[in-house]
């Protein structure tokens, strides 16, 4: 189950270290699980959305009751779909309203 996300946090580590591929741009990327679940992948989102479009995450607060370390990418050019199309397509229409 880790592997695919493995894969994704290592695949921009050759490019990001290569002045010579993308020069002047770093790639990133913020993985989320859905669980695969509708609901649990609705929260993700809203987390996800929330992070890009607030100041700062003051009022946001974990599960432990601590605050989050949230990253404000500078952008954000796509969205990896989860493994169940009822959940990507449900995330995929509350990411259309924000774009």
């Amino acid at each position: 189950m880790d592997e695919p996300k493995t894969f994704i946090k290592r695949a921009d580590r050759p490019i990001n270290n290569d002045p010579r591929l993308l020069p002047n741009i770093t790639l990133g990327a913020r993985i989320l699980d859905t669980c695969s679940r509708d609901t649990h992948a609705l929260e993700q989102s809203l987390t996800f959305v929330q992070a890009l479009i607030e100041k700062d995450g003051t009022d946001i607060k974990c599960l432990g009751g601590g605050a989050p370390v949230i990253t404000k990418p500078e952008r954000v050019v796509g969205v990896i779909g989860a493994s169940s199309s009822s959940v990507s397509i449900m995330v995929a229409n509350i990411l259309r309203l924000f774009k």
